[in-house]
């Protein structure tokens, strides 16, 4: 799953649940949010309320990774 794929699915989570994807979870089941999320906001004109917030959360994760080679399976 490439990055992009990864930060959409949990910027959609984040607009319907208020929180990132747990990382535990499979690339299966990310890309499975980005799709069935992706058509559950489409045309939501005020999901953008919503997503206050999330670049803080992402940045926070993707810091506490910075130092990992990768993070393949995650």
């Amino acid at each position: 799953m490439n990055s992009f794929v990864r930060k959409e699915a949990n910027r959609f989570y984040w607009i319907v649940k208020g929180q990132l994807i747990p990382e535990s979870w499979s690339d299966k089941d990310v890309e499975g949010i980005y799709n069935s999320y992706m058509k559950r906001i489409w045309g939501n004109h005020e999901a953008i309320v919503h997503e206050a917030g999330f670049e803080a959360a992402w940045k926070a994760r993707e810091s506490m990774h910075k130092d990992l080679p990768n993070r393949k399976g995650k």
